[in-house]
């Protein structure tokens, strides 16, 4: 089993920049793409959220206690990242328009557009991204050559990849514990989430999943982590009180953590499906790949192929899906495209990296479908590994 690999193959061989992304917050800025009609009647305030260093569930959760009104009554079509300056529309049931306005805080800022209705996940038609790539050590000119080399054999698409994000970028265990669910083994699904221990960490932490790795000794474990920490914590709180409940910890989760788990999984046997695919210079810019549930209609092609096989490699079936313990995470499946599109990139800037000395610097801008990585687009550009 690839347990531990995360990098897929590259769709273009050109040599990559290299570089790294969000050493600053402000290097990274998302602006949502969406058209909103307004209706005077519509029973949502329909409002503008800037943000930065914050996920939009951080500030949704923040709005509503300052509103006070549940946060069922705030809606948005996605959530954008953390550690990035982010602008989008969210909807708010039941508000006026003057209680908006009183919200002060130094964290984000609201602009209210009109009314109409809910907004949900997925209404919006594509998101901005405006990007700036340091630590490069190529020329100037030889960087923006190189760049639209690369953009220009991408010709409008790239693999629809997951993103490291996906399976948790300094901890990549997310569709690993999703697989230990779906194989029935709560036990170790609990151990891997709270102390698989991995060396993008911080070395306090580290330390302490490494010793509970080897030990999975729960009495007096919990009071080891820091207290931002609340899941682990609440996982081992629940095997001091229930020894042996692992099943039961599992469910002390959020249920939409719980419900990553799977998803997780699922996104991972689609990139080892698309890794491979493109490997064999297969491309077809149309084609759905399954993200495989108990219902997918696995089909004699050479996609479906590939996920029978990886699926049979992982112990995992079809069948597993259905979930029979945890009916609440049980999994359909879906098909997602294997190439996305991009549109509009434009080298905005390249100058000298005012953080890294003797580096240079470069701002991009691309637009791209909902549900596509904007790291996914500049891996290709970057290749990093």
């Amino acid at each position: 089993m690839i347990e531990e690999r995360m990098e897929w193959e590259y769709y273009t061989d050109t040599p990559g920049t290299k570089g790294e992304i969000k050493e600053q917050v402000k290097d990274f800025i998302v602006t949502e793409l969406a058209s909103h009609d307004f209706d005077e009647d519509g029973d949502h305030l329909i409002v503008k959220l800037r943000k930065q260093n914050m996920t939009t569930m951080e500030a949704v959760s923040k709005l509503s206690n300052m509103l006070h009104i549940s946060k069922d009554r705030v809606g948005y079509a996605g959530n954008k990242d953390k550690r990035a300056v982010t602008e989008q529309y969210i909807s708010v049931e039941g508000v006026d328009e003057t209680e908006v306005r009183q919200v002060f805080t130094d964290e984000f800022d609201l602009e209210v557009e009109g009314r109409n209705g809910y907004i949900g996940l997925g209404n919006l038609d594509a998101n901005r991204f405006e990007i700036t790539v340091r630590q490069l050590n190529l020329p100037i000119e030889d960087l923006r050559n190189r760049s639209l080399k690369i953009v220009d054999e991408l010709d409008g698409k790239f693999p629809n990849y997951f993103g490291r994000q996906r399976f948790g970028s300094a901890r990549p265990i997310t569709h690993q514990v999703g697989r230990l669910i779906l194989q029935g083994d709560y036990e170790e699904a609990v151990w891997t989430y709270i102390a698989k221990p991995y060396d993008e960490e911080y070395k306090s932490i580290r330390k302490i999943r490494t010793e509970l790795w080897e030990t999975r000794e729960v009495e007096g474990a919990a009071e080891k982590f820091p207290e931002q920490y609340r899941y682990e914590k609440a996982l081992l709180y629940h095997l001091t009180k229930n020894p042996g409940d692992h099943q039961g910890a599992i469910k002390r989760l959020p249920e939409g953590l719980q419900t990553l788990f799977i998803h997780a999984y699922q996104s991972w046997v689609y990139n080892r499906v698309l890794s491979q695919l493109i490997e064999d210079d297969w491309f077809d810019p149309e084609y759905e790949i399954p993200l495989v549930g108990y219902k997918t209609d696995l089909k004699d092609n050479r996609p479906e192929n590939l996920v029978r096989e990886i699926l049979k490699e992982e112990d995992v079936s079809q069948e597993d899906f259905r979930l029979q313990e945890f009916p609440e995470l049980r999994s359909e499946g879906t098909y997602r495209r294997a190439f996305a599109d991009f549109r509009n990139f434009d080298v905005v800037d390249i100058d000298e990296d005012d953080l890294n000395m003797a580096q240079n610097k470069m701002t991009v801008r691309f637009d791209l479908p909902k549900g596509a990585y904007a790291t996914v687009f500049l891996r290709e550009i970057m290749k990093n590994g």
